[in-house]
């Protein structure tokens, strides 16, 4: 970079990560472009709910204009009580109560949507961001700059070149190429069902005070977690709010209000009887992270590989 020249930064990435950083470096006056793959913020499911803790908090406070974090903490569940582990027969082995604080305060949890979280940090940064943008390799200039090259034949020069672009990065592969992602042998199943009067009834009570780990015979293992806002009693809080057409347009509307219990089941990956070209049998539509059925009585179930 050239002394008194503006500092340019490339992200490869507009997750969670790429974005929150992008949102840092343009509070502190840094020029920033930010290259997604996907053609759109809502091309494919984002994951579900994800949970802040203290240091989370603090961290993304530092980085978001403060309408844009009132308007995180106004999108947030209600916190967790606890974190409670189970036997496959629903008997408690260990409870860890959580203190319960402010919801403003810098030390409380903030469980939110990853739908909602990805649509806050996109506020503001609209001419920032590039949909449609798959890097595909980097190129160091002589002059100390580097280019990023992108598939459909376009190319963006700057001084720093960030990847945050997930566990798959294509940027990582470049600079690193010796690390390498390791199968595990175990496979996890997840999805979520929303809670209606009957399945508030039918759901054991110790998952909507937090995180319940369920310990199964023979290395099986269920994660489940309720998503609940404060005055449920109103039913327009039950429903997702559409976003809006130009994430660069602040709101204070909170986003994404759906209900659930998400729940995630993992085993070896013998236990489920699969075949070991899982992928290639679903065809395209299969990939990790991504919907497994949408037509399955289980709504929105994913399946991963742990690597």
């Amino acid at each position: 970079m050239m002394i008194g020249k503006p500092l340019k930064v490339m992200i490869v990435g507009a997750g969670t990560g790429g974005l929150c950083l992008a949102q840092g470096l343009k509070l502190d006056d840094v020029g920033v472009e930010v290259f997604e793959r996907d053609s759109s913020p809502t091309d494919r499911l984002q994951g579900y709910r994800l949970s802040i803790d203290a240091a989370g908090d603090k961290a993304i406070r530092s980085c978001l204009p403060k309408a844009l974090f009132e308007n995180l903490v106004d999108s947030s569940a209600k916190p967790s009580q606890r974190v409670a582990f189970l036997n496959h027969r629903m008997n408690r082995l260990l409870a860890i109560e959580f203190p319960q604080s402010d919801r403003k305060g810098i030390d409380t949890e903030l469980p939110v949507s990853r739908i909602a979280l990805r649509r806050i940090l996109l506020e503001g940064l609209g001419p920032c961001i590039h949909f449609g943008k798959k890097f595909i390799a980097f190129e160091d200039e002589p002059n100390g700059a580097v280019t990023a090259r992108f598939e459909d034949g376009s190319t963006a020069t700057g001084d720093v070149l960030i990847g945050a672009d997930g566990a798959g990065s294509h940027l990582r592969a470049q600079l690193l190429p010796d690390a390498r992602r390791v199968e595990t042998g175990i496979l996890a199943i997840s999805g979520k069902f929303h809670l209606s009067d009957n399945t508030r009834e039918a759901t054991p009570q110790e998952i909507f005070r937090g995180p319940t780990l369920i310990l199964g015979p023979k290395g099986c293992f269920l994660f489940a977690s309720a998503v609940e806002y404060e005055g449920r009693a109103s039913k327009a809080s039950t429903h997702s709010v559409k976003p809006k057409a130009d994430p660069s347009v602040h709101s204070s509307a909170p986003y994404d209000r759906d209900e659930y219990v998400m729940w995630g089941f993992s085993a070896r990956r013998e236990k489920f009887g699969l075949p070991e070209n899982l992928e290639a049998v679903a065809g395209e539509e299969l990939k990790a992270g991504e919907d497994f059925s949408s037509d399955s009585p289980l709504e929105n179930t994913q399946c991963y590989t742990s690597g």
